[in-house]
């Protein structure tokens, strides 16, 4: 009955920007690379950025491999395990800590 909200290619540009770890511009370049099969220069692939970052608009070959990266199984598994990795190097640090600082309150 209700649809499920699907992300914008915006959102999405930004989520395959924070699984790979590499910047906007980067995504941009590597979509370059992957569709036209050429290193591009920061000039060719500055104007798009612009447009992107002023108007929101993303080209379809940026749309395209931000799809196509965003669907690799092999990616979602290393973000799955960085997540996990990440809530236990963060938090239970962050437990010990508190229930060290409690104890020696305490006691």
């Amino acid at each position: 009955m209700f649809k499920k909200n699907e992300p914008t290619d915006i959102q999405l540009v930004f989520q395959a920007s924070a699984w790979l770890g590499i910047s906007e511009f980067q995504i941009f370049s590597d979509a370059w690379l992957a569709w036209y099969n050429e290193k591009p220069s920061e000039k060719t692939i500055e104007p798009y950025f612009i447009n992107f970052l002023e108007q929101g608009v993303i080209p379809f070959w940026v749309r395209n491999y931000v799809r196509f990266t965003l669907n690799r199984k092999d990616l979602l598994q290393k973000e799955k395990r960085r997540l996990i990795i990440g809530i236990f190097t963060y938090y239970v640090p962050l437990l010990i800590f508190f229930t060290v600082i409690m104890w020696a309150y305490y006691n």
